[in-house]
């Protein structure tokens, strides 16, 4: 299989690294806290490395608005309540920390072993997303996808294609004021940089959104980006009108959009 991050081939011995390639595994910074339920599971938050305006380096806990705003929603831990958003510690939080077994424990080599990772292994992110990553909660703990695409790399897909902060927006449906705050690193634009990554590194969805857009600016800067798209294999003559897909028909059964009658 192929690492989803890096997208090299990768020999998967054991179901310990999840789609990563082992280099890619230990650049993951951050780990993902889900709540996983009978039939859903919600992005709780996320837990990252952190270093604070005064030098300390710890560790920072991050709530997903979305879930503090669900009316069923548990907390991760006694000491990261839902009333606040954000939380830092120089030790890592005992709620991750006690998700780990002990060293002590002589099951120990073959929890490792069973989930692809040394015995010494110490990294304490590496040991939450795998044998710490299930426990007698609903939280399940995922590593977070190496993000590689950042304020740098926006500024030279938008400069790769010569456009102002005006004509980026129009033509990719963005908001100039979010993307000028994202590529000078002053907004983190998570929804945003993953976007642009997706027009970044697939030309044909960038000339897609971009043809759907295509009234919003002047023709002669229309020839340039047909030219530009053109040398990357992209038709010129692309029609954002057609779809590889179609539609289900309505069901005149199901209501929507009538109203109904008492």
């Amino acid at each position: 299989m192929r690492c989803f991050h890096c997208g090299e081939e990768m020999e998967v011995r054991q179901e310990g690294h999840y789609g990563l390639h082992p280099a890619c595994f230990r650049k993951s910074f951050s780990v993902d806290v889900f709540a996983e339920g009978r039939r859903a599971r919600d992005h709780a938050g996320r837990l990252e490395r952190h270093a604070n305006p005064d030098g300390k380096q710890g560790f920072r806990f991050t709530y997903e608005d979305a879930y503090l705003r669900q009316h069923d929603a548990v907390s991760v831990g006694p000491e990261l309540p839902l009333t606040r958003k954000s939380f830092f510690s120089v030790q890592l939080f005992p709620s991750f920390s006690d998700r780990i077994p002990s060293r002590e424990n002589p099951a120990y080599p073959e929890y490792c072993v069973a989930t692809g990772i040394s015995p010494y292994e110490a990294d304490p992110f590496v040991l939450l997303t795998t044998i710490g990553r299930r426990g007698p909660s609903c939280l399940v703990f995922e590593p977070a996808a190496c993000e590689s695409f950042g304020s740098e790399e926006a500024r030279e897909f938008r400069a790769s294609l010569g456009l102002s902060l005006r004509e980026f927006g129009l033509l990719f449906d963005f908001s100039p004021f979010t993307i000028q705050k994202v590529e000078s690193g002053k907004q983190t634009g998570r929804d945003v940089l993953r976007r642009m990554e997706l027009y970044a590194r697939f030309p044909e969805a960038a000339w897609f959104e971009m043809t759907r857009n295509r009234p919003k600016v002047h023709t002669r800067l229309w020839q340039r980006l047909a030219g530009i798209f053109r040398e990357k294999g992209v038709s010129g003559d692309h029609d954002a009108k057609r779809c590889p897909f179609t539609l289900p028909p309505q069901d005149p059964g199901s209501g929507r959009g009538r109203t109904r009658r008492r």
